[in-house]
C-alpha cells in the first residue's frame, strides 16, 4: 500500500504546501517548528542525528502522500513522530495504519529496536484507535500539555514493545 523513502530537500516544498496554518503545524510537529514552515527549518531538522525522516509514497499511484519520522530517543527506544497523510483526499483510506505498520517494521527490523513510543493529542480519537489496534498502550504519567492560543491540548504518550506486538 505504501513505501517509505528518505525525505530530501526536493521534498520540502510539498511538505510546506500541506501545512496550511499554525494549528495544523502544531498538530503535526508539536513545538518542533514555527509557522510558517520554511526551508531553513527543514534543513536544520534533516541535519539532526538519530532522525530517520521519510516521505510516504502510495504504491498504487506512485504519488507522495505523506511524511513520517522515526527518532531514536534512547539506545533501546524510538519515537514515531511527525506523521502526516498530506492531502486531505488521501486521509481516511487506511494509509495511516499502513504507514504505522511500516514505521514499526523499520524500527524493529532496520534499527533492531523493540520499544516504540509516540505522542497523540487526546482529541485525535481515530489516531488513538489506530494505535491501540496496533498494540500501543497508554503510558501512565506520560501526558503533556501543549498550548495553542487560549486552548490547552493534552498529549498522551503511548508505547509498543516487542512482547506486545
Amino acid at each position: 500500500m505504501i513505501i517509505l523513502q528518505p525525505f530530501k530537500e526536493e521534498d520540502f516544498d510539498r511538505l510546506i504546501s500541506w501545512i496550511s496554518d499554525e494549528k495544523l503545524l502544531i498538530q503535526f510537529a508539536g513545538s518542533k517548528f514555527q509557522f510558517p514552515l520554511s526551508h531553513e527549518q527543514l534543513k536544520a531538522y534533516c541535519a539532526e542525528a538519530k532522525r530517520n525522516i521519510f516521505k510516504v509514497i502510495s504504491k498504487e499511484s506512485s504519488e507522495v502522500v505523506g511524511h513520517a519520522e522515526v527518532y531514536q530517543i534512547a539506545e533501546d527506544t524510538v519515537l514515531i513522530c511527525r506523521v502526516l497523510i498530506g492531502a486531505p483526499q488521501h486521509r481516511g483510506k487506511g494509509l495511516g495504519t499502513a504507514l504505522m505498520k511500516e514505521l514499526i517494521a523499520f524500527a524493529e527490523q532496520d534499527l533492531g529496536i523493540k520499544n516504540i513510543e509516540l505522542n497523540v493529542f487526546e482529541w485525535n480519537l481515530p489516531a488513538i484507535a489506530c494505535y491501540q489496534k496496533l498494540g500501543f498502550k497508554k503510558v501512565p504519567d506520560g501526558d503533556r500539555i501543549t498550548r495553542y492560543g487560549d486552548e490547552h491540548w493534552r498529549s498522551i504518550r503511548m508505547r509498543l514493545t516487542a512482547t506486545e506486538s
